[in-house]
This record gives C-alpha cells, structure tokens and sequence, in this order.
C-alpha cells in the first residue's frame, strides 16, 4: 500500500505560537509603559509649572496685596486723623470721634474685602493714644491772613512752647506777598530752652523773581538756601517735617535739626510775621505757650491724637498677615 504523507501545519504542533503571543504582549506592555511615562512627565510639568507660579507671584497674588491692603489703611486713617481734627471735635471729644471714624471705616473696608473673599479687620487701638494739640490757620474768605500772633498785629511771637515733637506741619504762602531779602522776611523758628542740650534752628522764606521763593535753613552751622518755582496752585507750600518745597525735596530742610532731639522741649516761634500771608497746621505733642487752647481763630489750637497705634488683619485661603502700625502722620522721619 502506497504511504501517503501529509504536510505538517505549522504554529499548531510544533509549539511556535508562545513566542508570537510573548512578543504581542511585550509590544502591549511596552505601549502602556510608555503611556505611564508620558502621563508622569505630563504630571511632573505641571508641577514644575505650578511650583514656579507660586514662587514667582505667590508673593504678590498674598503678601503684595496684604501689603497694600496695610499701606492704605494707614493712609486713609491719616486723612481721617486729620479731618477729625479740623473739624476740631464734638463734645465727646477728638480720641472717641476718630474712634468712630476709624470703626465705621474698618466696617467698610469688611465689607469690601469680602467681597474678595478676604477677611480684613482694622482696629485702632485707643489705649496707646498720644494726646497733643492740633494748631492750624485757615484762609478766610477774604484771603490769605498775615502770619502775626492772634492780636494780629505782633510780628515775632511763639505758636507753641515747651514741645518736644512737632508733626505734619506744612506752611503755605502766597508768592506776591512774601517780603525780599535782605528786608526782615518772614522766618519759621525752633528755639531751644536755655540750659538744654539743643540749639536754635530756622527757616527763612524770602521772595525770589518770576514768583520763586528762596528757602534759607540755619541749623547753627552754615546757612544753605535753595530757590524753587511756585506749586501747581501758583502758591508755595512748605512742609518742615517732610522737607520738601512744593513737593520738591530740600535736603537741608530736616525739620528742627538739633533741636528736636528727644525730651529736651523748644518754642515754635514766627518771626517777621507782617512779611508773609498764608496758612498753616502743625500738631505737637505738647504746649506750655504760645495760642491758647480751643481758640476760634488765628489760630486755632484744638485737642489732637498725636500718635495712635492701629491693629491690622488680612486674611486669604494662601496667607494670613497682621500687623501693628504707629499711626503719626508727618512725623519725622516717618
């Protein structure tokens, strides 16, 4: 009988379907792998991304804000301060009118940053006020008035005595009045006691060309003078604890230097007071002289806070800042 043979089929008997289906699923595997990888670097960017958004702007989106949330409040309360003190207070008197003003204002400022979703608390401390007196001349609605004592006819007389620290104390004078040197001018003086440790420092206003004043400074030393153009408002207005003339920045203009030295006290006196029209406010901490209290006019001297503290609060989801801040508007160095 013939022998018939077959051919073999292959992949059935001879054991060669394993390795085909090991390789499909190496391919498998290897193509999940790289999806794995792919998502991780995917996740790794964006935190990368993340991490540099935050350290870039995490300050600013938090601490810059709660920074000018602060800056803002000071400045508002130092408006505040200084309306209370103009409209020289109600009978209960300027510490609880301002405490008042500066409640109904945190409430505001509440409800606005809230809005945010920001909690922010402003609360003036009144158990850290400093007392002083408030010290202003006004134009009348006639004009400017001369700078003599409140007889108005004395030229040379003290606006406050025995003060040890003088703040926000800004003159403004019109240009066509002011007298020329050498002609007696009109000076802004801080005169130390005798026996104290300080000395004697002026200012001097005088009347330049084409409506400039010259601003002469004598601290004991060497006298320095510096000629400036008038203010926006045509007039000139100097401010003695800030130095500036309108606006400008006058170096040797440091307010009382030498004089305002720690607890030794000085008279604030005008001299040549005939030699000059204008306004003026100041607030010291103290007085023994000079305008008496709660005058109506020329000038009028009312209580004052001097200086306060103030408790500030923000708060967001990224960051919580407080803060305690020395409300003195105009002080010195401040």
């Amino acid at each position: 009988m013939a022998d018939v043979s077959f051919p073999r089929r292959r992949g059935h008997e001879d054991g060669d379907a394993a390795p085909a289906e090991d390789r499909a699923q190496i391919i498998l595997i290897t193509g999940l792998t790289l999806a794995v990888l792919f998502v991780a670097v995917v996740l790794l960017l964006n935190t990368v991304i993340y991490t540099e958004n935050l350290a870039t702007r995490g300050a600013d989106a938090g601490g810059t804000e709660a920074i000018e949330f602060r800056d803002d409040a000071v400045d508002d309360l130092a408006g505040i301060l200084h309306r209370e003190h103009r409209n020289r207070s109600s009978g209960a008197g300027v510490v609880d009118d301002f405490d008042a003003s500066a409640v109904a204002y945190a409430r505001t400022v509440a409800d606005h940053r809230a809005r945010d979703g920001v909690i922010a608390d402003v609360t003036v401390n009144v158990s850290t006020v400093e007392r002083g007196y408030f010290v202003a001349q006004n134009e009348t609605e006639s004009g400017f008035r001369n700078m003599t004592a409140p007889d108005g006819t004395t030229a040379n007389w003290t606006v406050a005595g025995g003060v040890t620290r003088t703040r926000n104390y800004r003159l403004t004078v019109d240009p066509e009045e002011l007298s020329s040197s050498p002609d007696p001018v009109f000076t802004v003086v801080a005169d130390g006691t005798a026996g104290g440790t300080n000395e004697t420092w002026s200012a001097s206003l005088s009347a330049a060309s084409g409506n400039n004043i010259t601003v002469t400074v004598d601290n004991g030393t060497t006298p320095e003078s510096e000629t400036f153009e008038p203010g926006s408002d045509g007039n000139h207005t100097v401010d003695f604890t800030g130095g500036t003339v309108n606006g400008q920045p006058f170096d040797a203009l440091v307010w009382a230097d030498g004089v305002q030295t720690g607890s030794d006290p000085y008279d604030l006196r005008y001299e040549n007071g005939t030699a000059a029209t204008g306004t003026y406010h100041l607030v010291v901490d103290d007085r023994d002289g000079g305008a008496s209290p709660d005058r109506p006019s020329r000038p009028y001297v009312a209580d004052a806070v001097y200086g306060v503290d103030v408790e500030l609060t923000h708060r967001t989801p990224e960051l919580t800042y407080a803060d305690s801040v020395r409300l003195a508007p105009g002080e010195r160095d401040a």
